[in-house]
């Protein structure tokens, strides 16, 4: 039995890769690989080689489209990401007819780059069953049930068994490795073997999260907290390793939850390895788990950086985000982490950006308090996200409708800008973080 995993290229206004990997898609392809199964990766999303970053980042291939008429009105310029339609299809001519092809969809609004490949792989093999998943058909089910009518089954992230019923019954064979996605310990290593060259490698040491903050979707995803133990975590690291990989990317929302269980004993085994790793983690930390032992933890395993969540300085806005940061407890954090050998330019903070109501000076002065502090600002522009408290109560005031398709859930569209927040507004607060991120780093404390 044959199958093909495909990561499709993505429509969008801007778009990088900021150490993203089909993480999904290559764990279900190392499981039926354990199944005997043979497995083929076509990776849409390539990048442009030449301007990879040391730490492993690297712009898209790019180029400009034409936009569908959903978003004829935007003034901006759609572009696709990744290897084109005719780039694709000179791949797929070069894979033997799979029985079966696996195609992943991650934000919402890239489901067009979906709907792409499962048409043109659907015209290529019209008789292989395809199947797609991710985050997508995981957050807006019914959607994609309309819109991508060439799949033969779509499943959301936590239904894997349908998955594997889908599989026996429709090839008749009995899978002997069934484990759940769930079952850390016992999952096969993502098949990043797939890639010619590895460049990071994706750690997940955990699903779902002890906190409920309204903007994110992640306790619907995954209502209960799954940990990986820290003998597994170290043994991929090991693994990689003598593969050539030294550069690793923490994929976790809930890192330093019950850090004395789970972070605490990861990271002390990983300075105990016998060679150094770099370690990057895009989704922010919590800073008001950060305790003295963590920061100088964090800072011998390995981490170049450390980016933290703080959402906003509003107190009111906090509270109604998720109320697990204050500033006490934040510029406590702070302080463990340059007392520890942290320099102000390693550590980032995110602050969201076009929240529903939100006024654009909140923005600008929370930039100002961390400019204070000697720490870079990351502006993370608001993204409705189905299923979340905040995207059910004021989708209704949004300036597209979020609601019916998933395509005006892009960031990049500015979907709740207003008269106390416009998109001018939001400009002008990204060059003003830039310039006093650049005077942060000039300073090299």
């Amino acid at each position: 039995m044959k199958t093909l995993l495909i990561n499709p290229h993505i429509y969008d206004f801007a778009a990088y890769n900021f150490w993203s990997a089909p993480i999904g898609l290559l764990y279900l392809g190392s499981v039926l690989r354990k199944n005997n199964i043979d497995i083929k990766l076509i990776d849409c999303l390539d990048v442009v080689e030449e301007k990879r970053k040391a730490d492993g980042r690297a712009p898209f291939i790019k180029k400009k489209v034409e936009k569908p008429e959903s978003l004829k009105s935007i003034r901006k310029s759609l572009r696709r990401y990744g290897i084109s339609r005719e780039k694709l299809n000179e791949e797929l001519s070069r894979v033997e007819s799979p029985d079966l092809i696996l195609v992943t969809s991650i934000m919402t609004y890239w489901y067009a780059g979906a709907k792409d490949v499962l048409e043109i792989a659907r015209k290529r093999f019209p008789s292989s069953k395809i199947v797609l998943g991710g985050i997508y058909p995981s957050l807006c089910y019914e959607h994609a049930k309309a819109a991508m009518e060439g799949a033969n089954l779509i499943v959301k992230n936590n239904e894997t068994e349908q998955f594997y019923r889908f599989v026996e019954r429709e090839f008749g064979i009995t899978l002997s490795f069934k484990p759940s996605m769930y079952d850390f310990d016992s999952l096969p290593y993502p098949c990043f073997d797939l890639y010619n060259k590895i460049h990071f490698i994706p750690l997940l040491t955990s699903y779902g999260c002890m906190y409920r903050c309204t903007f994110c979707a992640t306790p619907y995803i995954h209502p209960e907290i799954v940990r990986r133990s820290a003998g597994s975590v170290i043994n991929e690291i090991v693994h990689w390793y003598a593969r050539g990989v030294e550069k690793y990317v923490l994929y976790d929302d809930n890192f330093l939850y019950r850090a004395s269980f789970y972070a605490k004993p990861l990271l002390r085994g990983i300075t105990k390895l016998p060679f150094p790793i770099s370690i990057y983690n895009p989704n922010a930390i919590n800073a008001s788990l950060i305790d003295d032992e963590l920061a100088n933890l964090l800072l011998t395993a390995g981490f170049k950086e450390v980016r933290i969540g703080l959402e906003t300085i509003n107190p009111d806005i906090q509270k109604a985000l998720d109320g697990k940061v204050n500033r006490r407890v934040f510029e406590r954090a702070i302080g463990f982490l340059l007392n520890a050998g942290f320099t102000h330019g390693s550590i980032s903070v995110y602050i969201l950006a076009g929240l529903p109501l939100q006024r654009w000076k909140d923005v600008r002065t929370a930039i100002d308090y961390l400019a204070g502090l000697g720490v870079n600002t990351h502006i993370a522009e608001y993204t409705p996200i189905p299923h979340t408290p905040l995207f059910e109560e004021f989708y209704p005031l949004a300036r597209y409708p979020i609601a019916d398709d998933p395509i005006y859930q892009n960031n990049a569209l500015f979907p709740f800008a207003w008269e106390g927040f416009t998109e001018d507004n939001m400009l002008f607060l990204k060059q003003y973080a830039r310039k006093k991120n650049s005077l942060i780093d000039k300073s090299g404390q």
